[in-house]
């Protein structure tokens, strides 16, 4: 069965500041929500990517690769082994997104420490990507954590999806609606809604005029036509 989570249902349950839950898992990846508010200290994850997803409030990310000021539907990517820390003068609720387990530490992917001038952290506007695409019901990557992908879309009508899906799949309603189908379940999702479509599933997806998607899956997935 198919479960709906509502991100902003669960932000106002989170009544304390750096409070946070785990809410999904996406093969490897574990989606959590916290609430920012305040300043954390510094510190680096050395085997572990996180993606910063701001849903409402703004929050500031700094690190070693410079930093970024998040405005809700923005999110930023810190690779492992980079010095960080976030802040929110105000309450911030964040989706949070990190690999669940020590990945593989292939060469050149597991990071020590920051080189001066490499980098710099990237802010990626998921409204801004989705504007950018003239044709409906194509994923455009706009992130990677790990092995997983954060891609982003728009279309209307029912869309033509690869079934089975291969890998787990999250999907996000940034706009508009969209309804989920599978043999025993059905699910009407609006913005700030989400599921997650197990390996293996057979399903069926339809959204209204003006509906944009992000999902979240693994690398190599076939692009929807």
């Amino acid at each position: 069965m198919l479960k709906k989570l509502s991100v902003p249902q669960v932000a106002a349950q989170l009544d304390q500041p750096f409070s946070m839950v785990n809410v999904a898992r996406v093969g490897d990846i574990i989606v959590s929500i916290y609430i920012c508010q305040g300043l954390l200290e510094w510190h680096k994850h050395l085997d572990n990517d996180e993606l910063f997803w701001v849903y409402e409030g703004t929050i500031l990310l700094e690190s070693e690769w410079g930093e970024v000021r998040l405005r809700p539907g923005e999110l930023a990517v810190v690779p492992k082994g980079i010095l960080h820390r976030s802040s929110s003068g105000l309450r911030a609720s964040v989706l949070l997104l990190r690999c669940g387990f020590i990945p593989k530490r292939k060469n050149g992917r597991r990071r020590l420490y920051a080189l001066t001038g490499e980098a710099r952290l990237k802010r990626v506007s998921l409204y801004g990507a989705v504007q950018a695409l003239t044709m409906p019901f194509q994923f455009q990557t706009v992130a990677h954590v790990e092995d997983s992908i954060v891609q982003a879309a728009w279309g209307e009508g029912v869309w033509q999806i690869e079934i089975p899906v291969p890998h787990d799949l999250l999907l996000f309603v940034l706009d508009g609606t969209a309804t989920v189908r599978t043999s025993q379940s059905m699910l009407h999702m609006h913005p700030g809604d989400l599921t997650v479509v197990p390996q293996g599933a057979v399903y069926q997806l339809s959204t209204t005029r003006g509906t944009a998607l992000v999902r979240v899956t693994r690398e190599g997935v076939k692009r929807q036509m």
